[in-house]
């Protein structure tokens, strides 16, 4: 199990600013990964800033993340196919850590697998962070998204100005994928 403290920075594209770096950028390793997300029917989880997915990549990683001032602590652990199947099924949490602080959240509530969201990403190093480009799928919506992952908010807002600048971009304010998730199953209900 794994705690870290990152910030991020992110902007939507358009599929022709995705295309024109994807083709900076496809020499890099990519990857296609699906997120299943998890709440309670009232959304308890969501409205405390918490989320709680499983994400499936050459195997199943558990995630509890929690909003702490402009970062997010994480909390990461291996799973198995049987365990992410029981809770998708069943609604167990495989991790006694990551269930006692939902189960701290959401008192007895029962955890519902509500959505997915699949994102094909290719990622990079730069300078002291992680660039990431994204196509992601989600409640029959495709969208695109540049993003910088670091450890240091400061540093990584002027790295995150110069990337976009060199690139030629212009930003869009992104929402978390999970938020345009979320507001496009909205609509779709």
């Amino acid at each position: 199990m794994s705690k870290e403290l990152t910030a991020e920075f992110k902007t939507l594209l358009t599929k022709e600013e995705y295309n024109r770096l994807y083709e900076t950028m496809k020499e890099h390793p990519g990857n296609l990964q699906t997120n299943y997300y998890f709440d309670t029917k009232r959304y308890t989880l969501k409205a405390t800033d918490t989320v709680l997915r499983v994400k499936w990549r050459d195997g199943y990683t558990l995630t509890l993340e929690r909003k702490k001032g402009y970062n997010y602590v994480r909390t990461d652990e291996e799973i198995t196919e049987e365990q992410f199947k029981d809770l998708v099924e069943n609604g167990i949490i495989p991790s006694e850590k990551i269930a006692q602080e939902v189960n701290d959240i959401i008192k007895g509530q029962k955890i519902l697998n509500f959505m997915s969201l699949s994102t094909y990403r290719i990622s990079m190093i730069y300078k002291k962070g992680k660039l990431s480009l994204d196509r992601c799928e989600y409640v029959n919506t495709v969208d695109y998204e540049l993003e910088y992952e670091v450890t240091n908010r400061n540093t990584g807002k002027l790295d995150f100005v110069q990337i976009i600048r060199d690139y030629n971009i212009s930003y869009k304010k992104s929402q978390a994928k999970l938020k345009r998730a979320y507001d496009a199953l909205r609509r779709a209900i």
